[in-house]
């Protein structure tokens, strides 16, 4: 894999962009300018697809490059799209292009293409999925009219596509976690020590085990091991269920977002 120090160094601050991200619903907004100029295309949308039933909503970029009357277009002909069915078929989540598929005269001949992407207009597209395995398929989709997408692209959004899945997953994390202390009961936390509480708190604000380890001034050892405790304790595995069992572990509640600024309707 080849990649340019300067696409490395915009992927870097991308990256680095999204580390105090506390709703997965803000990540769209800020990856998508950034991600547009890594690997130019005409149209780039954050996609949310649900399989069953088929539902759809996106952000796109540039904003209102897409119409959302188009919605009910794409969703009946979703399961014609080479990429959604490749995904949803195999899990595999590496950057793909229509054309690894199809070449562009089976393209023109899908109901897709005829009363969806020729409208935009979209003859190439490139692709990665941001989601696990399941019911629904979270991805970007790079849309270009001319000129297909090249393997330095593909490379490029190989080695972002971790890192923007973590980044996703954090902020999901930290949005619940938010949400689980405002309402949780303060008789939750009874069974916890003063050391784990803290800790505790400091992992639902976002902190990473080396993060906490400073601001308690203890190793991240020490800080992975108070997690074990809680873990026992509660009756979990991993961090976001433990934060679900807790209560309010500040004087005052959280304020959080609950799906604020979700995309509009329709994808690409």
């Amino acid at each position: 894999m080849h990649v340019p120090l300067s696409s490395l160094d915009l992927s870097l601050r991308l990256v680095d962009a999204l580390a105090d991200v506390d709703d997965p619903a803000d990540v769209p907004g800020i990856v998508l300018p950034g991600l547009a100029r890594l690997v130019p295309c005409d149209v780039l949308t954050y996609n949310e697809i649900g399989l069953a039933p088929v539902q759809v909503r996106y952000l796109d970029y540039p904003a209102g490059a897409l119409s959302p009357a188009s919605l009910a277009v794409f969703a009946r002909h979703v399961h014609e799209h080479p990429l959604i069915t490749h995904y949803q078929r195999t899990n595999d989540a590496r950057p793909a292009k229509i054309s690894d598929f199809l070449d562009r005269q089976r393209f023109h001949s899908l109901g897709l293409y005829a009363e969806f992407f020729a409208a935009i207009p979209v003859e190439h597209q490139l692709a990665i999925s941001l989601s696990s395995p399941g019911e629904w398929i979270i991805g970007l989709a790079f849309n270009r009219a001319r000129g297909d997408f090249t393997e330095l692209d593909r490379d490029v959004l190989s080695s972002l596509r971790e890192p923007l899945a973590a980044g996703m997953r954090r902020a999901t994390a930290r949005r619940d976690a938010k949400l689980a202390l405002s309402e949780a009961t303060s008789a939750q936390l009874g069974q916890l020590t003063e050391s784990e509480v803290r800790t505790l708190e400091l992992v639902a604000r976002g902190h990473t085990n080396v993060a906490i380890g400073h601001m308690l001034d203890v190793s991240p050892r020490t800080v992975a091991k108070h997690l074990e405790h809680i873990y026992t304790k509660l009756a979990v595995n991993n961090r976001a269920a433990a934060i679900a069992r807790t209560a309010p572990l500040r004087t005052a509640p959280l304020r959080t977002k609950v799906n604020g600024g979700r995309p509009r309707v329709t994808a690409s």
